[in-house]
């Protein structure tokens, strides 16, 4: 193996392993994320069908709501505080 191939091997495993420890941190955040996540909505389990019908009725209504509020607002110019 020439010193060239040999250098850009190196540089290539380096760079593998940067990568590697730096999204092995990502992916912990994300699992932590997602078991928070799942202790927050772990009585949703529990709801029955028509409770969750109900929530996602009750939920689509306050959407509709905040969407017409949203509407009604005026107008933001660009660059003004």
């Amino acid at each position: 193996m020439s010193a060239g191939a040999w250098s850009r091997l190196c540089d290539w495993a380096e760079e593998f392993w940067c990568r590697h420890v730096r999204y092995r941190e990502l992916y912990r955040q994300l699992d932590r994320m997602r078991e928070d996540l799942k202790a927050r909505t772990a009585w949703m389990d529990d709801l029955s069908e028509e409770e969750l019908a109900e929530m996602l009725s009750g939920l689509t209504a306050c959407i509709d709501a905040v969407q017409a509020t949203g509407t009604d607002a005026p107008e933001h110019q660009e660059g003004m505080a």
